[in-house]
C-alpha cells in the first residue's frame, strides 16, 4: 500500500511539473508572436505609402485654391495620412524637403518614417505630376 501510495505521488507531482511546463512553453510562444512575424513586415504599408500618397497629394494640389502654396497642399496631404496611421498603430511623419512648379509640372522631394515600435524605416522620395 505504500509502494502505490508512493507511486501515485511521484505520478502527481510529475504529472504537476509537466503541465507547468507546457503552459510555460505556450505563454512564452505566445509571447513570442507579438513581437515576430506579420507586424514587422512593413512591406505593405510602404506600398500603401507609395501608391496612395503620390495621388493623393496630387488631387489636393489640383483641387486647392489658386492662391494655396504648394508646401500648404503637402500639409494638409501628410496630415490626413498620419493621422490614418497613427490611428491604426503606426506612427508616420512626413518631412518635405522641397517643391517646385514648372510649366505645371509639380515635383515633390520629402522623406517619410513609418515605424512599428520595434523596426523604424525612413525613406526619401521624388514624385512629379
Amino acid at each position: 500500500m505504500k509502494d502505490n501510495a508512493q507511486l501515485l505521488l511521484v505520478s502527481g507531482l510529475i504529472m504537476s511539473i509537466t503541465l507547468i511546463a507546457v503552459s510555460s512553453t505556450i505563454t512564452h510562444s505566445v509571447n513570442l508572436g507579438q513581437h515576430q512575424g506579420e507586424r514587422h513586415d512593413l512591406t505593405p504599408l510602404l506600398s500603401t505609402i507609395g501608391d496612395d500618397f503620390p495621388l493623393a497629394l496630387e488631387y489636393e494640389v489640383d483641387n486647392a485654391a489658386a492662391d494655396t502654396s504648394l508646401s500648404t497642399s503637402f500639409d494638409t496631404t501628410t496630415e490626413t495620412f498620419e493621422s490614418l496611421f497613427v490611428s491604426r498603430g503606426y506612427p508616420l511623419s512626413f518631412t518635405l524637403v522641397s517643391s517646385s512648379e514648372d510649366s505645371g509640372t509639380y515635383t515633390f522631394v520629402y522623406s517619410f518614417e513609418i515605424n512599428d515600435g520595434t523596426m523604424y524605416i525612413n525613406l526619401d522620395q521624388t514624385v512629379s505630376f
